[in-house]
């Protein structure tokens, strides 16, 4: 079943890219846009994904039936109890941020009783891009999207959730807030931390030298050029998770050091080999 109305709060990358999908693929009949910057919403009035750009925070979400929040990961627990007290019993209320304790439990704390429901998300998709310039209708197909609910979510509400990224070609997958922390502080959270150490270390060598680097070192450090700002927030809010998994790489990297010490080819060629398998299982 098509939802009537859809606002998106916070048309950048991920909202104006899902914005995008949503009329691409026909899955809602109107599309609403809320910001602060008037100049951003100026930018979205006229476009082909955006019906209407609303400044006032309650009337953009009158009448919708589904609210994302795409706004910086730091600031959705804050727009959570302010967007409910605009909602109806009847709205769905999820995000895109890409750390989910904190916002589910404002969501939890903030949602039911007369009010909407609460739902986490976490589409992983995106790129080492930002901004609404940089937004493409097929930024989530093929994608998977980690859904969050909670114990008391409501199996009607979840049912909708997960038939709404599906309709924009996503593959869903459910878990827990504190497991989804878990696992994308070593799936995408470390792995960014390590392409920026990377890009770090080599900042400070012979300048010469970059000219001389192959395809391997850009593939690797490629996702360093994503937005600091951005990224401080997602590393410093997911910082347990994140620290646990730095111990885990540092126990790896001590092993390999220690093959280079003791010139242990086959222990050294042993851990290459585990790597190549796990390079392998992705592509699976």
């Amino acid at each position: 079943m098509k939802i009537e109305q859809v606002t998106i709060v916070g048309p950048g990358l991920l909202g104006a890219s899902l914005a995008m999908a949503l009329r691409n693929r026909d899955a809602c009949e109107r599309i609403v846009v809320w910001a602060r910057n008037r100049e951003r919403l100026a930018d979205c009035s006229g476009l082909d994904w955006c019906d209407h750009a609303e400044e006032n925070l309650a009337a953009a979400v009158s009448g919708s039936g589904l609210v994302v929040l795409c706004t910086p990961v730091e600031s959705i627990p804050s727009f959570i109890p302010e967007v409910m007290s605009h909602s109806s019993e009847d709205t769905l209320l999820t995000d895109v941020g890409s750390v989910k304790k904190e916002i589910c439990q404002a969501g939890a704390t903030h949602g039911g009783k007369g009010t909407g429901t609460f739902i986490g998300s976490h589409p992983m998709a995106g790129s080492e891009k930002s901004g609404m310039k940089h937004a493409k209708a097929d930024l989530f197909e093929g994608k998977t999207c980690i859904v969050t609910p909670s114990e008391n979510t409501p199996e009607s509400f979840l049912r909708s959730l997960c038939a709404f990224w599906e309709k924009i070609g996503m593959k869903v997958h459910l878990m827990n807030a504190e497991e989804h922390d878990r696992c994308v502080a070593r799936v995408s959270h470390l792995p960014h931390l390590l392409a920026s150490s990377l890009a770090h270390c080599l900042d400070g060598i012979n300048e010469n030298w970059d000219s001389l680097c192959g395809q391997g070192l850009r593939d690797t450090t490629r996702i360093a050029e994503g937005n600091p700002e951005l990224w401080e927030q997602i590393l410093l809010l997911n910082r347990s998770n994140l620290m646990d998994a730095l111990e885990e790489l540092e126990r790896s990297v001590t092993q390999v050091k220690k093959h280079l010490v003791e010139e242990d080819g086959t222990a050294m060629r042993e851990f290459l080999e585990a790597g190549v398998r796990y390079r392998k299982r992705l592509n699976d």
